[in-house]
């Protein structure tokens, strides 16, 4: 009976062996497919990520995109239109520093004139000047103490200077005494000083006051757009020549008679 065992136990061994053989080849594969499909949705999920990170730089670049072509299309057929050759839509690339809002760079691709002094228009309105400083354009705008040209009051074209003074207040000065001006009359520009030509709407006037042989008016400029990407660049063609203060007019033409 033993000799009978044991063929029978040998064949026992062996079946139970192929099982464990089979069950251990059936664990391994599936631990392979287990493995092969983490790695590829770990490969997926990379991709994935890319994508979408490509996508994020596409929507933003679209969104930049979509905002110039806003600003660029209420500039052209929003705003005023010129006819006139001398007067060019260009971009504004900055303001020329954080937390000041009255100095802005300007592209300018023309030849750069460091003598010529632009005007800007925006809505229809005169809101600053431009001037060429170390080889870029730099705007210039109503509210800095550096912005100043000549202007027309009210209907009997009295002259005067728009200028700030250093709270920031923006008046009218040197209008002549004798001259009759009253609040709420119109201020336009002149278009004596090369800058502008004349009849650019700039505001109103407000408040007047004595200054010994002139009058001072304040300001009330017309408000404008904040969308300043893109502004109406004024090119005369005339030469600056004259300048912001009477005195230095003078002091210029005495020094002028000494040599």
């Amino acid at each position: 009976m033993l000799m009978g065992f044991i063929p029978a136990l040998r064949e026992y061994a062996i079946s139970v062996s192929f099982g464990i053989k089979e069950l251990y080849l059936e664990k391994k594969q599936n631990m392979t497919f287990f493995i092969q499909d983490y790695i590829n949705q770990a490969q997926k999920i990379k991709e994935m990520r890319e994508q979408i990170v490509q996508l994020e730089k596409q929507n933003i670049a679209y969104n930049a995109l979509r905002a110039e072509f806003d600003n660029l299309y209420y500039s052209l057929n929003l705003e005023r239109h010129y006819n006139d050759t001398d007067v060019t839509l260009v971009k504004v690339l900055s303001y020329a520093t954080l937390g000041s809002y009255t100095k802005v760079w300007i592209v300018y691709d023309q030849e750069k004139d460091s003598r010529k002094t632009f005007g800007i228009v925006k809505d229809g309105y005169a809101i600053g000047i431009a001037k060429v400083v170390n080889n870029h354009l730099l705007g210039i705008l109503n509210g800095d103490p550096e912005c100043g040209y000549s202007v027309y009051i009210g209907e009997n074209n009295v002259p005067g200077t728009l200028r700030t003074l250093s709270d920031g207040s923006i008046i009218i000065d040197y209008i002549p005494a004798w001259q009759s001006i009253k609040t709420g009359d119109k201020v336009v520009t002149s278009g004596l000083d090369g800058i502008f030509f004349e009849g650019i709407e700039v505001g109103v006037i407000g408040n007047i006051q004595f200054q010994e042989a002139y009058l001072r008016a304040e300001l009330q400029p017309y408000a404008f757009s904040n969308r300043l990407n893109y502004v109406w660049l004024v090119d005369t063609k005339i030469p600056q020549i004259t300048r912001l203060n009477p005195n230095d007019i003078v002091a210029q033409d005495v020094d002028s008679k000494k040599k």
